[in-house]
Order: structure tokens, then sequence, then C-alpha cells
């Protein structure tokens, strides 16, 4: 019982880092669209795509390394729950439905936090020479 209560402790830790992660690199994104002024609204889909996978991977990276183990179980579930709870987010504050780039946001966001939590358990091994 304390696995489970383990892994949803480090998947819900990973999630709000997620989160605060994004955030961030969302205010970096609104500055530079503010100083440049040359960001398309098309691009602007695609940026917020990559944003969410970084926010993803860097969410998976933390919970298997709270886990420290079953890195890529803990990065896929910390990824569908950030997808869970943005989507949710998003479709209370407008009244759009899910669409193509939903889907695409999905697998950006489950490839993202499978790639952080392979990383948060790999181990460090020095070569030496």
């Amino acid at each position: 019982m304390s696995d489970k209560k383990a892994l949803i402790k480090s998947v819900l830790i990973g999630t709000l880092c997620a989160i605060l992660s994004q955030i961030i690199m969302l205010c970096i994104v609104s500055v530079i669209m503010l100083t440049t002024k040359k960001m398309f609204d098309g691009a602007l889909d695609y940026v917020m795509i990559a944003v969410s996978a970084i926010g993803a991977l860097a969410g998976g990276f933390i919970a298997a390394k709270l886990n420290k183990g079953a890195g890529l179980i803990v990065g896929l579930i910390t990824g569908f729950a950030l997808f869970v709870i943005l989507t949710a987010a998003a479709l209370i504050n407008s009244d759009s439905s899910l669409s193509v780039l939903s889907l695409i946001r999905l697998g950006a966001m489950l490839l993202g936090g499978a790639a952080g939590g392979i990383l948060g358990v790999r181990e460090n091994t020095k070569i030496s020479i």
C-alpha cells in the first residue's frame, strides 16, 4: 500500500512542479512576445505545445526522482495528469471543445513526461579513464 501512496505523492508533486515550470516558461514567452512583437498567432499554438511538453518533461523528471524507480510509468502518469488538469481548466474557462491540437498536446505531454521519467531514474555513472 505504501508503494501506491509514494507513487501518488510523487506524481502530485511532479505535476505541481510541471505547472510551476510552465507558468515560468509562459512568462518568458510573454516577455519575448511583448519585446519583439513578431510572434504570429499561428505559431503561438505550437509554442504552447512545446511549453507543455517541456513542463511535462520537468514534472516527469522530478516525479521519477522522488519515486526512485518506475520512471517511464511515473512520467507517463505525470504527463497525463498534467494534460487532464490543463485541459479541464481550458474547457472550463472557454466554450471551445477538444481539437486536433489537443491530441497533439496530449502526445507531446506523454512523450515529455516519459522522457523526463526515464532521465529521472538514470544513474549517474562516472567514466574513469
